[in-house]
């Protein structure tokens, strides 16, 4: 599965710019973070058509990178992200991108893009839900 990133600028638009890309190719986005700094911005995006989020954008001019992730489900409660993090750290792999999908059956959805998907997936082990 991957995640698409796309660096923007920090002004009015700029997220219906994209939405509008998605939209326009029926392109459902299921999940998404963004933050703005300094003049710039970022978003984080999951998509229901990988290849279809790849064509709207390229054919909107929006440059995005992609990357891999894997997607996990934490026990709703205080402390169980630490706990998932803390195994990443300890082991070296870098959280580089986190995005929330929700909460359902007392489970909360993370989609993670990290340095080192394999060495994640084994260190969190039973929380993966992605193989």
């Amino acid at each position: 599965m991957k995640a698409f990133v796309v660096g923007t600028e920090d002004r009015p638009g700029e997220l219906s710019r994209i939405g509008e890309a998605m939209g326009t190719a029926g392109v459902n986005i299921t999940a998404l973070a963004g933050l703005t700094g300094e003049g710039a911005g970022l978003i984080g995006l999951l998509v229901s058509d990988e290849a279809g989020a790849r064509g709207a954008l390229r054919a909107a001019g929006i440059e995005a990178k992609e990357v891999e992730v894997i997607r996990i489900a934490l026990p709703d409660e205080p402390g169980a992200l630490a706990k998932a993090a803390r195994k990443l750290a300890t082991a070296g792999v870098n959280v580089e991108l986190i995005l929330s999908t929700g909460i359902s059956h007392g489970k909360g959805g993370v989609v993670l893009a990290v340095s080192d998907p394999r060495r994640a997936r084994t260190l969190l082990g039973d929380l993966v839900v992605d193989a």
